[in-house]
Parts: C-alpha cells; sequence; structure tokens
C-alpha cells in the first residue's frame, strides 16, 4: 500500500471504529496485499484508538488456516476504551451488528519480549499468571465477505470484551470438559439459555495451546506480550447475534459467571 492509501484506509478504519459505522464499499486500494501490510495497518489504527490490553488470537488450526487463507495464527488487539469489568455495560448503538462469544482467555504475569527463538510451552506456562473467563462482543465495521487481509486490519472483529474473574488454578482446568452456558433475554422479556459449549471448541480442549502460538507469531516479535496482557483464545460457544438489549451472562461452572449489559 501507498502511503496515501494507508493513511486513508487508517483514518477510516479508526473512525468506523469509533463512529460504529460499516465501510461499505472499501475501495480496492485500502486493502492490504499481505499479511505484513494488515499488520501495519491494525497497528496503526489501534494506535490512534487507545492502549491495547491484549490480544485475540484466531486461526490456530491447519484446517481453520485453510479457511481463512492464512498462512498462520493471527491476532486482533484488544483496546482499553472497548474493555469492561464483568457487570459493566456498553450502549448497542456503539456496535454495527454485534454477536456474543464466551471465551477462556490468560492474563499474563511476566514479559514474553519478541525473540527470533521460540517460546517453549513451558516458558509461556511459566508467564501465565491467571485464567479468566471472558465475553467477547464481536462486531465487524466491513461488508460481509470482505478480504481476511482487512479484517485483520479491523481488529479481527472485534467490538468488545468482557473480564471476569481470575483463577489462580488454571493448570487444574479440564478444558475439554468444562461446560458454558449463555443465559440472555429471551421472548417475552423472560430469561432463556441462547448457547452452550465447552472448552474442547479451542484446540479440543487446549485453549493454553493458543497462548504459545501467540506469542511465537513474526507479527508480535515487535512488541511481544506483557505483564497485564489478556490473551483470549476463542469462542466455546459459537458468535451469538445480539438481538435485544438486556443483561446476558456466561455461566462457567465452577469457575464463576461473567456478565454484560447491553443498553438500547
Amino acid at each position: 500500500m501507498n502511503d496515501p492509501h494507508f493513511a486513508a484506509a487508517r483514518h477510516a478504519l479508526a473512525e468506523a471504529r469509533r463512529t460504529a459505522r460499516r465501510i461499505d464499499p472499501v475501495p480496492p486500494e485500502w486493502v492490504p496485499q499481505g499479511l505484513d501490510d494488515a499488520v501495519r495497518l491494525q497497528g496503526a489504527v489501534a494506535a490512534d484508538l487507545g492502549a491495547t490490553r491484549g490480544w485475540k488470537v484466531s486461526a490456530v488450526t491447519a484446517e481453520q488456516q485453510r479457511q481463512l487463507g492464512v498462512p498462520c495464527p493471527i491476532a486482533g488487539a484488544l483496546l482499553e476504551p472497548w474493555i469492561r469489568p464483568s457487570g459493566g455495560s456498553f450502549e448497542l448503538a456503539r456496535f454495527v451488528a454485534p454477536r456474543l462469544e464466551c471465551e477462556f482467555a490468560f492474563e499474563m504475569a511476566r514479559d514474553l519480549p519478541g525473540r527470533e527463538t521460540a517460546w517453549s510451552r513451558a516458558e509461556v506456562e511459566a508467564a501465565i499468571g491467571a485464567l479468566r473467563i471472558v465475553i467477547e462482543v464481536v462486531d465487524s465495521r466491513l461488508p460481509p465477505g470482505s478480504p481476511v487481509w482487512m479484517e485483520l486490519a479491523d481488529d479481527l472483529n472485534n467490538g468488545g470484551f468482557v473480564v471476569g474473574p481470575a483463577s489462580a488454578d488454571w493448570r487444574g482446568v479440564r478444558y475439554a470438559q468444562q461446560e458454558i452456558v449463555l443465559r440472555g433475554p429471551g421472548a417475552g422479556a423472560r430469561e432463556a439459555e441462547l448457547a452452550r459449549g465447552s472448552g474442547a471448541a479451542v484446540l479440543d480442549g487446549d485453549p493454553v495451546g493458543a497462548v504459545v502460538l501467540l506469542a511465537n507469531l513474526a507479527s508480535m516479535r515487535a512488541r511481544g506480550l506483557r505483564a497485564g496482557d489478556i490473551v483470549t483464545t476463542g469462542s466455546c460457544t459459537g458468535a451469538l447475534p445480539v438481538k435485544l438489549p438486556g443483561d446476558y451472562e456466561a455461566d462457567f461452572g465452577a469457575l464463576g459467571r461473567v456478565r454484560i449489559g447491553l443498553t438500547g
């Protein structure tokens, strides 16, 4: 991408996030031509919007990479202005077409700076401080079917993020067997079960493996992972379209519950 096209795409993506508007159509000259362009554009847009508090990682299996047409896992930044503690709320007007995902995330206790040699799984595990249960609001500012590199530049469809309670005993969790239930407004304003899943949906029950993949991405070498970063590893319950305002709760059993309010 030449400088004028890069600057125009950067401005448009930042404004689309701030104002919850879709860019449609996307001028072809704004579309990154590959992974490096997309990562550079995503980083520039993030710098315009707020501090990076963590990362979402996607395309963690060879099949997912084949489906998306990417050569490796990819990551999007979790930005401070769109993060809430459990029980926090967002106005629905801050999103284009929000969906909810229930996920396992991990809070880093130590830095893993970028380096040429790969971080071993043992090194990554030693840097993890806690498990967090979270809800991600997934939202795209792009037309459906947009090129994957433009989606990466648009922060991999991240719209918002709610962080639930921490568990220091993350090594003892049987993720594949851990059931998660999402509840929220149903017919007649009654609470209803909206989605159900388990940790088996993420690398066959190994969400820590997604953190290892992220720590070793070439795109992470400039910044690395930092103490306090939260890494979310992918949906366990699919992506539920939000049809009604109200309170939504993800029940992770013995690990606790995380709540988000979406106001009309």
